[in-house]
């Protein structure tokens, strides 16, 4: 296999009803464009046949690597573990739900070429979230821009486009938790947006509740203390694969 230009990260959980759609969205989309690609697709323990479905799709097409992870570890440590299995000079990271459309792809590859930004984070508008996740993500934004140097005015999402050099650095970064933006913002403020339109669920519900943007507040406020970071020194690993499906040249062990 030639270079890869493009990577998709794409964190698993219960996502059965999408994923066959995701992937071969993603497929046509860039077989149009003419872009080399690969899907790295990380089931986070999931209670369906998430992991059979991606498994197969890995043994279908060789541009598919499919990991199962041992147990539930969240959204961010999920996309840390696919960092670290990437081959592509650019790197996309998006949910695994439908509500990021690889339609929308071309937005971030344009606003990057026009910028010149390390990253694009998808802006997405007209939220079709409930009142309670659009406060709870009002609150996170502003706990960024307090403890993980988010750039004021700068919208967060988890749809985003970045070079793979900033990866690599973001993964020599050392935290007691996990946390996208924290790694991001500490290696790189080149950062912009562009609007995205957000698209209704077509299957399942959102697995962000009170409870997890809770934990994430917290985590992120230890991982801004000095003091509790060395507390909390890391001592156990973010991730643990406990299988993997796809093209053996661009496996990692972990």
């Amino acid at each position: 296999m030639g270079a890869i230009m493009y990577s998709v990260v794409i964190p698993v959980y219960n996502g059965a009803g999408t994923v066959k759609a995701l992937a071969g969205g993603i497929s046509d989309l860039f077989d149009r464009l003419g872009s080399s690609f690969e899907v790295v697709f990380i089931d986070d323990h999931s209670e369906d046949n998430s992991w059979d479905i991606i498994r197969g799709l890995a043994a279908a097409d060789s541009r598919i690597i499919a990991i199962k992870l041992a147990v539930n570890y969240g959204q961010h440590n999920a996309t840390v573990c696919g960092l670290n299995y990437v081959s592509g000079d650019f790197i996309i990271t998006m949910d695994d739900d439908l509500q990021h459309s690889p339609e929308d792809i071309p937005k971030l590859i344009r606003k990057m070429e026009e910028t010149g930004a390390d990253v694009v984070i998808a802006r997405l508008v007209n939220k079709k979230h409930n009142w309670h996740r659009r406060r709870a993500s009002d609150f996170m934004r502003r706990l960024n821009e307090l403890f993980a140097k988010k750039p004021k005015g700068l919208h967060l999402s988890s749809f985003r486009l970045m070079k793979k050099t900033i990866a690599d650095k973001m993964l020599c970064t050392e935290m007691p938790f996990i946390f996208i933006p924290a790694l991001m913002f500490g290696v790189t403020q080149n950062v912009v947006n562009t609007d995205v339109e957000h698209r209704k669920r077509q299957y399942g519900s959102s697995n962000y509740g009170f409870c997890k943007m809770a934990g994430l507040s917290a985590r992120l406020f230890i991982n801004a203390n000095p003091v509790l970071r060395r507390i909390l020194d890391k001592k156990q690993p973010g991730y643990v694969v406990a299988e993997q499906a796809g093209s053996l040249e661009r496996r990692k062990n972990n």
